[in-house]
């Protein structure tokens, strides 16, 4: 089993050693990472290129427009070039693994498991973070994912044959899909988010051509995957991820930031629903 390691970076410079020291560090050595940089302005790039260069299994990609945390994932794996039964593994740039042994409990879970995923848990500021647990039964029994409190946290892993199966128009939102979203609060008496969301730019809350939302990346990519996957989405309570937390603004323009990001978390409710995939030979 191989793992293909995404790490989305922006001017993460002072947090990037930690991150490569660590995955140099696996006791499970079958494995590459590929450092996607999103224009940082800092000295990201310097950093990444100091510290992988005894190392061949380390890739950096420097993206030649502004991705925005979506669209670094998604075009970073594409340049990655995995194959279907590679397990993507995402690792933002300024966060970490837990231990050493981390990678190899990964390839004992899905040989075990035989899962096409794993979610799980995580610490953040020395503490393990909030809502790290499975989702009941009849979550994915009655597809619900997108409709009950997120369970899916770091660390996000699946395989590549099921990701290939995400529609790209899962990852962005259109005029049209705001236009619903916006009546959905009309229709339900939410007539203060339908005033301030009435006010978002299309523009701010999607990349310069479309093809990715600039953030929710959560939702907008792990939903398709969990949906998927169905009971073969496996929770992992082991903690295997240390993550810094929220770093920096959110660059939603003009915009207003608490209301863009409320109105792309309610659009992916209203986005249609993946079905379970039962075979991905």
């Amino acid at each position: 089993m191989k793992f293909i390691v995404i790490s989305a970076v922006y001017n993460m410079s002072d947090h990037l050693k930690a991150n490569i020291d660590i995955l140099k560090k696996q006791t499970y050595e079958n494995f590459e990472v590929y450092f996607g940089d999103d224009l940082s302005t800092d000295t990201s790039c310097d950093t990444i290129e100091e510290n992988i260069l005894d190392d061949g299994r380390f890739h950096l990609i420097r993206h030649q427009q502004k991705l925005f945390s979506m669209g670094n994932i998604a075009e970073t794996i594409k340049l990655a070039q995995p194959d279907d039964n590679d397990v993507i593994v995402l690792i933002d740039g300024d966060d970490a693994l837990a231990d050493p042994t981390v990678l190899e409990y990964l390839k004992n879970t899905y040989e075990q498991e035989q899962c096409l995923m794993t979610f799980g848990s995580y610490t953040v500021n020395g503490k393990r973070g909030g809502n790290c647990s499975s989702y009941p039964y009849i979550i994915p029994k009655l597809n619900l994912f997108r409709y009950v409190k997120w369970r899916a946290n770091h660390l996000k892993t699946f395989k590549y044959s099921l990701w290939k199966q995400v529609n790209p128009a899962s990852l962005t939102l259109t005029k049209e899909e705001v236009k619903r979203t916006l009546n959905f609060y009309l229709y339900t008496g939410r007539i203060k988010a339908w005033l301030e969301c009435k006010k978002i730019k299309h523009e701010d809350l999607v990349t310069e051509d479309n093809k990715y939302v600039r953030r929710c990346s959560d939702k907008y990519l792990t939903s398709p995957l969990l949906e998927m996957a169905g009971e073969k989405a496996h929770y992992i309570d082991k903690v295997l991820y240390h993550y810094l937390g929220p770093q920096g603004p959110h660059n939603f323009g003009s915009s207003n930031k608490k209301w863009a990001q409320r109105l792309l978390r309610q659009a992916i409710s209203l986005k249609p629903r993946y079905k379970k995939i039962d075979n991905l030979e």
